[in-house]
């Protein structure tokens, strides 16, 4: 039984090896991309994914494939059917949900295949332009080095396989970006629970210990190529995941220039994930060091202004790296150091209360960007340390009856 179905996986294997021949002995425009003429480079490559490793179907089939491959179009179709049996039609964001199968020896063998100079049959791929044939595999270069990506975390996390030994080192444009999104989603997925219902392959960190995708960045030579500051004010970004990028390859001293790029506040809001995610000690101090270290006065605010809405982080950050908010007159300093619990700095400040007691008074009058700010951790404080509160009693109006 054994014997029959290998030999009828042959026969299959041929046959296809013969319409892949007469495919390309006839050539393709831009109707025959649009026809049924190219499934026969998909079938072909599901027979290289799913036929008996080492058997006469798989070395047949590569063979053919190796024959198409010199088809920009052929070579396109097959790719495309690799990631289509490995994920389906699940791509960009929902990757991070889908477990990734391990990738046949074959397929791997194929994708890895040294062609012009050395370089891995896949990487000349990505390198070379898009096809502008239509077809169902049309734009695939963003969705292959996704699902590339997405493969390699199936391999050991220990020590490095043919796609991860090859995302370590490359040096490819959609696969370096592929490489950071899928960064970017794993510090999102770290700053959640793991409730083992989801597999969450982005993850980076398992007990403190590095997966496979943390272990790839940081061994990646090419991931961290800043483009020039501009020449304007940086722009507002709400996160800057390349600042924990920069953190986790041991780059510190890359913080400041990406926040000329992205903005003070996208940086502290990345650094302030980036402690709260799950990570090694080390990553987690890296960025509790980055937050007491900031040199931008708004980054310093965000912090500050975090502190008094309770974070515990940003709070401790704001102390032990003596910030202040910017703009602020002896009043609202003093006000500051109560809401953040400086005992003895407010104590030094304001002995008598007064300055605390004037902004408490006069700050439904004046408004400013740290009114509230202020009120809240005012409140906070005054309840957690038992000190008086020193805001007025409210005022009543009984409404007639």
């Amino acid at each position: 039984m054994e014997g029959d179905r290998r030999f009828r996986s042959w026969v299959v294997a041929w046959v296809q090896a013969r319409r892949v021949t007469y495919r390309l002995a006839r050539g393709f425009d831009a109707y025959t991309a649009l026809s049924r003429r190219p499934r026969a480079f998909r079938a072909l490559a599901r027979t290289i994914g799913t036929a008996p490793e080492g058997g006469h179907a798989s070395s047949t089939a590569l063979r053919a494939a190796r024959k198409a491959a010199a088809n920009p179009f052929a070579l396109r179709e097959i790719l495309a059917e690799f990631a289509h049996m490995a994920v389906g039609d699940v791509f960009s964001q929902s990757l991070h949900l889908v477990a990734p199968p391990p990738t046949p020896s074959p397929v791997t063998a194929f994708l890895l295949e040294p062609v012009e100079d050395g370089v891995p049959r896949v990487v000349a791929f990505l390198d070379a332009p898009e096809s502008p044939l239509p077809g169902p595999g049309n734009g695939v270069h963003g969705r292959l080095a996704e699902w590339l990506v997405h493969a390699a975390m199936a391999e050991d996390d220990e020590a490095f396989g043919p796609l991860s030994a090859l995302l370590a080192r490359t040096g490819q444009g959609d696969l370096t970006g592929a490489l950071r999104s899928a960064f970017y989603r794993g510090v999102q997925d770290g700053t959640r629970p793991d409730d083992g219902r989801s597999p969450r392959p982005y993850r980076l960190w398992r007990t403190a210990r590095p997966t496979a995708l943390t272990r790839i960045v940081q061994a990646n030579p090419n991931l961290l190529h800043l483009p020039p500051p501009p020449d304007r004010e940086p722009p507002w970004t709400t996160r800057a995941p390349l600042v924990l990028l920069a953190l986790v390859k041991g780059r510190s001293d890359l913080v400041g220039p990406i926040m000329r790029i992205d903005g003070p506040h996208g940086v502290v809001a990345s650094l302030r994930e980036g402690v709260s995610t799950e990570a090694a000690p080390e990553f987690t101090e890296e960025c509790r060091r980055a937050l007491r270290h900031l040199d931008h006065p708004e980054a310093r605010d965000d912090v500050c202004r975090s502190a008094l809405y309770g974070e515990a982080e940003m709070l401790a950050a704001a102390v032990e790296a003596d910030y202040l908010p910017s703009g602020l007159d002896e009043a609202q300093k003093a006000a500051f150091f109560f809401a953040t619990e400086q005992w003895e700095r407010y104590d030094a400040a304001d002995p008598d209360g007064s300055l605390l007691t004037a902004f408490c008074v006069v700050k439904r009058h004046r408004r400013t960007k740290w009114q509230d700010p202020l009120d809240k951790g005012i409140r906070t404080a005054s309840y957690k340390s038992g000190r008086p509160d020193p805001h007025p009693p409210p005022s009543y109006t009984r409404t007639p009856r």
